[in-house]
């Protein structure tokens, strides 16, 4: 029997943490409490552990559980087929990673028996310890006469050689040797496939073989790659454009052999039947080797741009609502038209109408009636195909206001069923229109309802596993959702439903009963564990006590209160060792972290969190003839990625603003120095075939 690891101890040594920390966050989890719960109200538990920090405890338990579960399933199998020696036993126990249990289970999995298990059957065991003693062709002769009686010598010597070959391929400390040897020695490779294998090449595919000229002949190694060159690596292979591969070098495999050799306690040079078998096993423990260190390296590059992803998406999330205006938004396009809706103050589509670029005169006038039939105080347009066209068609009408949004997803969400349910007697181009509009109004609660995915603000997102995108980037949404606090009695049931503790049925739930008069109102609508994990992050300005516009939590307010009546009397440690008994009998316990939290929640009441704004103001008749080499403009930050940065100037395109050109000092990362939303001055480079190349270095200082 596998006796199951000692979790706790193993985490809390893998992620430097106190033992007591894991072992309170997997009782918590077990008993249903929610991450943003946990990193919120059970501070004094945990030692103030983040939610990043907790999931990361989780996913070390799963991750751990795994190869328990894998050890287990291997031995019980290999013991089925009576075929589990000591050492066997011994080495999946020793196994640090799914792959290496993989590889020592693999042949026993296999429903038609290896050449190796088959020549131990015959009985070729005791023929490969020989050659791995150094024993040659004539002295097997000699010494196994009886075997040779039933079978041929070549026959047991390729039997004994496929053994000793399976050994080696499937040897966990010569993996976990071969492996360390070629991260840090090895290279990564690409070269561009031959122009008759590009011929046969789908069209759309073949476009895409100038974007990789700059791996038509690459060598890197591993301690040099980034992170967004392994993607982009992947991708041309995917394509069929690059053959990318590790270099499997003589000195590698020399080395190999040797540390086979010394486990074996084998001296000498190794004779042909040694070398040959170990050749063999090799050759297999290095293809098997080189898919997993690729995988290994794409799941780094993976979570880097997943990462990028997340901080790009909290900023475009955290962007500053605009309540309470009446917003005529736009959908530009050419062919179909551009679609136009009026929404009222609270965000309510009144009306829908249609203009044409091609008819600018009665496009200029529909546009003009509608601004001043329905008072319109701000015009939102997105930023598709005709954005430019139409802002000029605006301009020509009106000095209102006009900002550009990115419509990333807009088209996905008006074709979902969330839209659906929304608007089910609209058409898409009418829902995706509203979208764009609300997504001025207030982007957290509209772009809740997009696949993460959709919105546009990271890369190589379309070659991600899309389970693990979408996991990551919803902890983005949860954290942010839960970091701002939302008004139950505003709150879309879409935006309910990522609050901690929330799921679809009682957010719907929720939205059906309000208005609420206090947070204890909601007592009603939920279970107690759902109203426990949940009643911290929703919010209710209009009741009577004034803390439930707080992130206080109910079950901290008499403590709260006492607090803020003695505040004045120093500071926050001060207070809690002065009154620290009389708070233990109102919240068992509270510590000087909880009045910390009490008081900066309690000074941010009524204020958004949101404050910056990531819309951008369109300037007056952009003319992209204006934009030339040398010209300085302002732009608005799109999105940020490991080599720099993307930055929307006015043009159809956005620029690239790379990492070498945004500040006078090395930086190692954009995201020290740019967020998304965020306005820049930027100097134009270059502009070729649709390239922009910027740089914030070249800017005079004013």
């Amino acid at each position: 029997m596998l006796p199951e690891p000692n979790y706790i101890k193993e985490i809390s040594y893998v992620l430097s943490l106190k033992p007591f920390q894991v072992e309170v966050i997997l009782a918590m989890t077990e008993e249903g409490d929610t991450v943003p719960f946990i990193a919120r109200y059970r501070k004094e538990r945990t030692g103030n552990l983040d939610e990043e920090d907790i999931r990361e405890i989780l996913a070390q338990k799963s991750k751990r559980e795994s190869l328990y579960k894998a050890k287990q399933t291997a031995i019980n199998g290999i013991r089925e087929q009576e075929k589990l020696s000591d050492d066997l036993l011994a080495k999946i126990k020793n196994c640090q990673t799914l792959k290496e249990v993989e590889e020592i289970y693999k042949p026993y999995r296999l429903k038609k028996k290896t050449k190796a298990m088959m020549a131990i059957e015959k009985g070729f065991g005791l023929v490969s310890e020989k050659i791995k003693q150094g024993d040659e062709e004539a002295s097997i002769k000699n010494e196994f006469g009886a075997l040779l009686n039933e079978h041929s010598l070549e026959e047991v010597l390729e039997g004994a050689q496929c053994i000793i070959a399976a050994e080696v391929s499937s040897e966990p400390k010569l993996r976990s040797f071969l492996k360390r040897e070629t991260l840090n020695d090895s290279r990564v490779t690409s070269k561009k496939k031959s122009e008759k294998m590009l011929e046969k090449l789908k069209e759309k595919d073949a476009k895409q073989i100038s974007k990789f000229e700059l791996y038509a002949d690459f060598n890197k190694s591993f301690k040099a790659l980034k992170p967004y060159q392994i993607l982009a690596l992947n991708r041309g292979e995917q394509l069929g454009i690059l053959n990318v591969k590790i270099d499997k070098t003589e000195v590698m495999e020399r080395l190999t052999q040797q540390k086979y050799f010394r486990d074996i306690k084998y001296q000498g040079e190794g004779t042909e039947l040694l070398l040959s078998a170990f050749k063999d096993g090799y050759t297999t423990l290095f293809k098997s080797l080189e898919n997993e260190i690729r995988t290994d390296l794409s799941e780094t590059a993976e979570d880097d741009a997943i990462a990028s992803f997340r901080s790009n998406l909290e900023g475009l999330l955290m962007t500053r609502p605009e309540y309470g205006q009446i917003i005529l938004a736009i959908d530009p396009g050419y062919r179909a038209g551009c679609k136009v809706v009026i929404l009222d103050a609270l965000g309510t589509p009144v009306h829908f109408d249609k203009i044409f670029l091609h008819q600018a005169a009665k496009a200029e006038a529909t546009l003009e009636t509608l601004i001043n039939k329905y008072q319109v105080e701000t015009i939102v347009l997105g930023n598709g195909a005709g954005t430019d066209a139409t802002l000029d068609l605006i301009q020509n009408v009106t000095k209102i206001q006009v900002y550009i949004v990115n419509e990333s997803g807009a088209s996905v969400y008006s074709a979902s069923k969330i839209a659906q349910e929304e608007f089910p007697e609209l058409d898409s181009l009418d829902r995706g229109t509203i979208s764009i509009g609300r997504r001025y109004i207030d982007p957290l609660s509209e772009l809740v309802k997009v696949p993460v995915e959709a919105i546009g603000v990271g890369m190589y997102q379309h070659d991600m596993p899309v389970k693990k995108l979408e996991e990551r980037l919803g902890y983005t949404v949860e954290d942010v959702v839960n970091k701002v606090g939302i008004n139950v009695n505003t709150a879309s049931s879409y935006v309910l439903n990522h609050i901690a503790g929330i799921d679809k049925r009682a957010a719907k739930k929720i939205f059906k009963y309000r208005p609420y008069a206090s947070r204890a109102a909601l007592k009603k609508v939920l279970s107690a564990k759902v109203y426990e994990q949940s009643i911290g992050f929703l919010r209710v300005p209009e009741s009577s006590e004034v803390l439930d516009n707080t992130d206080i939590h109910p079950n901290q307010y008499e403590v709260a209160r006492y607090y803020l009546q003695h505040q004045n009397e120093g500071l926050v440690e001060d207070v809690f060792n002065t009154h620290q008994a009389e708070m233990r009998k109102l919240y068992v316990e509270v510590t000087a972290l909880t009045l910390e939290f009490i008081a900066e929640a309690y000074d941010k009441i009524g204020k958004d969190m949101r404050i910056h704004s990531s819309h951008r103001k369109a300037q007056e008749k952009i003319d992209p003839n204006s934009i030339i080499e040398g010209s300085v403009v302002a732009g608005v930050v799109r999105n940020v990625v490991a080599f720099g940065a993307f930055v929307d100037i006015g043009l159809k395109n956005d620029g690239l603003l790379h990492v070498s050109q945004i500040a006078n000092k090395f930086i190692a990362n954009p995201a020290e120095e740019l967020e998304v939303g965020q306005r820049v001055r930027v100097k134009v480079l270059s502009m070729d075939n649709g390239k922009i190349q910027l740089s914030m270095k070249a800017v005079p200082s004013s």
